[in-house]
């Protein structure tokens, strides 16, 4: 469960926002979770590493992996049993 008050939601949700308008590439639904892939580019990766920091600590039920892969970007947000299909959920906009 997210501990982020509906204002820390706001603007949270508004930096997912400008990312994804920026730079997404692509949605990928996995196995245990999403991978959302975007231009490999300092301030997009800067960016992406610090909003996956933030959601580890109030959205500790998952786990938020940035990795480089094929000139891209990645963050695998990957979680167990009940909690798949909230994280699968939580970037339907990014689709």
């Amino acid at each position: 469960m997210c501990t982020l008050s509906p204002d820390e939601l706001g603007a949270r949700g508004q930096r997912w926002g400008q990312l994804r308008d920026r730079a997404t590439v692509e949605v990928a639904t996995i196995d245990a979770g999403l991978r959302l892939r975007f231009r490999a580019d300092p301030g997009i990766e800067a960016e992406l590493r610090e909003l996956a920091a933030l959601e580890s600590e109030c959205c500790s039920f998952a786990d938020w992996t940035v990795t480089m892969d094929r000139g891209s970007v990645c963050l695998d947000i990957t979680a167990e049993g009940e909690a798949v299909p909230g994280v699968q959920a939580m970037f339907a906009s990014f689709r």
